[in-house]
């Protein structure tokens, strides 16, 4: 198994744990839920940085480009980041967040501003209800 595809497998069971225990928990998640996303986003950022020094900062071109599949997984990519900002943005407004910083977060960094955005609201939200 190579390191790449250990870290697919890796990713998808990280995902999997934190969506489950999300699902199952009956009552709203405690206080320092806002490090849920961010624990989340750590390694994701990593993994990014550590794509960006060895294919370079435009290397997901040639893949995403080069086949219907990649095509695919970008327009898929595209649809899941703009439906989950129109579905965070009212609460991170609410929360009293400015989305047009945010909307430039997500625009350049997608997943990894999305989740911090994720982050910084649950973090607000708790804040203002304790």
């Amino acid at each position: 198994m190579s390191h790449t595809e250990f870290a697919a497998l890796a990713g998808f069971v990280v995902a999997a744990i934190a969506m489950l225990l999300v699902t199952q928990t009956k009552e709203r998640v405690s206080a320092p839920a806002w490090l849920i996303p961010l624990v989340v986003v750590v390694p994701f950022a990593v993994w990014t940085g550590v794509a960006i020094v060895e294919e370079g900062l435009l290397g997901l071109f040639p893949t995403l480009l080069g086949t219907h599949w990649g095509l695919q997984i970008w327009f898929d990519r595209l649809m899941s980041v703009a439906a989950a900002f129109f579905l965070l943005q009212d609460r991170a407004r609410a929360a009293g967040m400015k989305s047009e910083v945010w909307v430039l977060a997500v625009i350049f960094t997608g997943s990894i501003g999305l989740f911090l955005m994720l982050a910084r609201t649950v973090y607000h939200e708790r804040k203002t209800a304790a």
